[in-house]
C-alpha cells in the first residue's frame, strides 16, 4: 500500500464538515519551519475537543526504522497537536509496540480500513504560533 493510499484512509476518516484534514502539511511558511507531518486532523466542533491531531506514515520497515533514529524530527509539528499516530499499512512495519517513540499511537491498515491499534495519549499542546498558523492559512487559501 503506498502513502497515498494511506492518505486515502485518513482523509475519509476525518471527513469535512466535521473536521478538517490536510495532508502533506509543512509546519511553517518561508524558512521559518522545514519539517512536515504526512498530514493533519483538527475536530471543528467543541463537542468533539477541538483536537489537533498529527499523523506520521511509514510504508515499509526500513522508511519506520530511519524514523526511529531521529524521532524529534516530527517535534517540530507533534509539539501543536493534542494527539500524534503513526499510520501504517502492516503490522510487520512495528514490531513491538514498545518501538513508538513516547506520546504517539499507532494505526494500522485491517481489512481496508483504519483501525487504531494504539491510542495516542493526550499531549499537552504548545500554542499553535505564527508560523504555524501561515502555514494552515496558505493551505486554506490554495485554488
Amino acid at each position: 500500500m503506498s502513502s497515498n493510499e494511506l492518505l486515502n484512509l485518513l482523509a475519509a476518516e476525518w471527513p469535512s464538515p466535521d473536521y478538517a484534514f490536510i495532508p502533506e502539511f509543512r509546519g511553517g511558511t518561508g524558512w521559518s519551519r522545514e519539517q512536515r507531518a504526512d498530514a493533519i486532523a483538527m475536530h471543528l466542533w467543541p463537542s468533539k475537543g477541538l483536537e489537533l491531531v498529527g499523523f506520521e506514515l511509514k510504508v515499509s520497515r526500513g522508511d519506520w526504522l530511519r524514523e526511529l533514529k531521529d524521532p524529534n524530527k516530527a517535534e517540530a509539528i507533534k509539539c501543536f497537536c493534542d494527539r500524534w499516530y503513526l499510520v501504517i499499512p502492516d503490522l510487520k512495519i512495528v514490531k513491538y509496540a514498545d518501538e513508538l517513540p513516547t506520546g504517539w499511537g499507532l494505526m494500522h491498515v485491517e481489512n481496508g480500513k483504519l483501525r487504531t491499534m494504539i491510542e495516542a495519549p493526550k499531549l499537552t499542546p504548545l500554542p499553535i504560533d505564527r508560523a504555524f498558523l501561515a502555514s494552515v492559512m496558505r493551505r486554506a487559501t490554495r485554488k
